[in-house]
């Protein structure tokens, strides 16, 4: 019932009925967003029998008409068309209580009105995950030493090393690649981010180095951002996320609910997470001839409002003195840093084949 009322009174609002053809074969009265011609979405729902559901809290659209189904959210030029992620000439915009959409979107239901390119046999618009450039998160900095060894040695050192070796070796291969930092200063898990997207990153590694209090425990871990968690993978989240406290803004408010539930429910980019993840875990266990204690769903702040696949790996425990002794050589780092700019090298091949 609430969705029908909530229909109603868009389409009492709504500016103009059907018109002559409109850009993109768009059949209903347009007007210019963006630069760009939008149409009223609601009302192809009601005229050609789309199935639809907004829900409020996220401004999440679903549409569905026969085996179609294409997702949508206010404010963002990217959405689901089934799993592949497609890119809008413009973002989805709430106006006047009014949706409207792109003009091309009609042309996801009805093809004919669509003018369709190929590319290689794939529709013009299907975007396909290349991988030109990285974002590299060293963690922690500054103020903030992150984990500490028996000895002394301090995450944050360790990290930025390796993350500057990771970057030479991803240069090499011809990628372009940014640090979130490249000497030891502050940076909070908010901005991490934000400086991946201003970046235009296509994707986003943050390199840590775990502690726990069983000394014993050693290994290699790749996460990927989820709520589902077990103890463990809770405890290394918790543990990476206390930096929030030397954070003067808060975090809820940095990241809206709409846009977390967007990235961890709603975008392929939680697919191609886990696949970077598989993929790091699977090469870095390899060469490194290291245990892999595995790829984990956590509730990490710094892969929160990332815009593109994002994973966080641990490169061994600072509290297990075997892990601390190989983090503190320098031929250790090396090796250890060739093999994360293999595995996401390996991402990259297979992404974009």
């Amino acid at each position: 019932m609430r969705k029908r009322l909530v229909l109603i009174a868009i389409l009492a609002v709504m500016a103009g009925g059907c018109a002559t053809t409109q850009p993109g074969g768009c059949p209903y009265a347009t007007q210019s967003i963006n630069q760009a011609a939008y149409f009223p979405l609601m009302q192809m729902c009601q005229e050609e029998a789309v199935a639809w559901d907004y829900d409020p809290l996220s401004q999440v659209v679903v549409l569905k008409k026969d085996r179609t189904k294409l997702e949508l959210l206010v404010g963002s030029r990217q959405a689901l068309l089934g799993p592949l992620v497609v890119q809008l000439k413009g973002p989805v915009v709430l106006k006047d209580s009014v949706i409207w959409a792109p003009v091309e979107v009609r042309g996801y239901f009805f093809p004919s009105s669509l003018q369709e390119k190929k590319t290689g046999g794939k529709q013009e618009g299907v975007l396909r995950r290349a991988v030109n450039v990285v974002v590299l998160d060293p963690g922690h900095g500054g103020k903030d030493p992150g984990a500490i060894g028996k000895t002394g040695l301090r995450e944050k050192e360790v990290v930025l090393d390796v993350a500057g070796k990771v970057k030479k070796e991803l240069e090499r291969a011809g990628l372009t690649v940014y640090m979130t930092r490249d000497s030891d200063r502050f940076i909070p898990l908010t901005q991490r981010p934000k400086i991946a997207s201003r970046r235009k990153a296509d994707i986003f590694v943050s390199i840590h180095a775990n502690a726990n209090h069983s000394r014993w425990i050693e290994g290699f871990e790749v996460y990927y951002l989820s709520e589902s968690v077990d103890d463990d993978a809770r405890a290394t989240a918790s543990a990476e996320n206390a930096s929030l406290e030397l954070e003067d803004a808060d975090f809820l408010e940095s990241f809206p609910l709409k846009a977390i539930l967007w990235d961890m429910i709603h975008t392929e980019n939680r697919k191609e997470s886990v696949e970077l993840a598989r993929l790091l875990g699977e090469i870095v266990s390899r060469e490194m001839d290291i245990k892999m204690l595995g790829v984990k769903g956590a509730g990490f702040a710094v892969l929160k409002g990332s815009s593109m696949p994002s994973v966080l790996v641990e490169i061994g425990y600072l509290s297990n003195q075997a892990g601390e002794r190989k983090l503190y050589d320098p031929l250790y780092r090396e090796h250890m840093a060739q093999a994360i700019a293999a595995g996401i090298l390996k991402f990259k091949q297979v992404s974009e084949n």
